[in-house]
């Protein structure tokens, strides 16, 4: 049983016509992008050059059958301190490796080691309370970004994703990476036959990112809404972007 498995995981992860590791590259490169304001796009390509080079060392490359052992099971994957030595190694490099300092000898160096998140529970809790404003952001995609792989590895199981705080991601203090990232992942999951659930106590929230484009985005897709009793000019604002009746406001 155990080599059939082994086989199936090898043969799933190859028919993706995606490559695995692009696509966590670039969801590593936008966690980044949210506590660095001013990536240029030559830092995005050093970037992206070292976290091939990150992986590259555990073995794991763009052939997607390169993620899992010859038994079926994931690889050893790096953690951020691998990350940040990479960064380090290289004169023109060093200065992104700053950002992550903080996780590597710093206050927050519990998220860069590994983890013990047990998913096979059926319902898991990645609490992002009590994280410091500055690192608010990067948490709730951090812990979107596990979510959203657990709810995609569910198979034919119903799943639901709920993110109280998604809408900052969507917000004023987000970007434009991150935001499409979200939206994206809000009709994926729909499309699986999942449910994604949502809720910010302003609706200027959602709205507060090039002209409100992905907290709509986020909104049309959602098939039921419950809207609680607002005051006059938020239930105004409510009413321009959703068919409500005179009397519903």
């Amino acid at each position: 049983r155990k080599t059939l498995d082994a086989y199936a995981g090898i043969q799933e992860l190859a028919a993706r016509d995606d490559s695995v590791l692009a696509d966590k590259i670039s969801r590593l490169i936008i966690w980044y992008s949210l506590q660095k304001k001013d990536l240029t796009e030559e830092d995005k390509n050093y970037l992206d050059a070292s976290l091939v080079e990150c992986y590259d060392r555990y073995g794991i490359t763009f052939d997607n059958a390169s993620v899992v052992d010859e038994n079926g099971a994931f690889k050893e994957m790096p953690i951020i301190p691998d990350w940040y030595n990479v960064l380090l190694e290289k004169a023109e490099t060093k200065h992104l490796a700053v950002v992550l300092t903080r996780y590597v000898t710093g206050s927050a160096a519990a998220m860069g080691r590994r983890n013990h998140i047990s998913i096979d529970n059926k319902y898991i809790v990645l609490d992002t309370s009590g994280m410091p404003d500055d690192l608010i952001l990067p948490g709730i995609y951090w812990a979107i970004d596990v979510a959203n792989d657990i709810i995609m590895n569910a198979g034919g199981e119903l799943s639901a994703l709920i993110a109280d705080e998604l809408w900052s991601l969507v917000g004023a203090g987000s970007n434009p990476l991150a935001a499409a990232y979200v939206q994206e992942m809000v009709k994926t999951i729909r499309g699986l036959g999942g449910i994604a659930i949502t809720s910010t106590q302003g609706m200027q929230d959602l709205f507060s990112l090039e002209g409100g484009k992905y907290g709509k985005g986020i909104i049309n897709n959602s098939k039921t809404k419950v809207i609680l009793n607002l005051e006059d000019e938020e239930a105004q604002r409510v009413g321009s972007i959703l068919p409500l009746f005179e009397a519903e406001l």
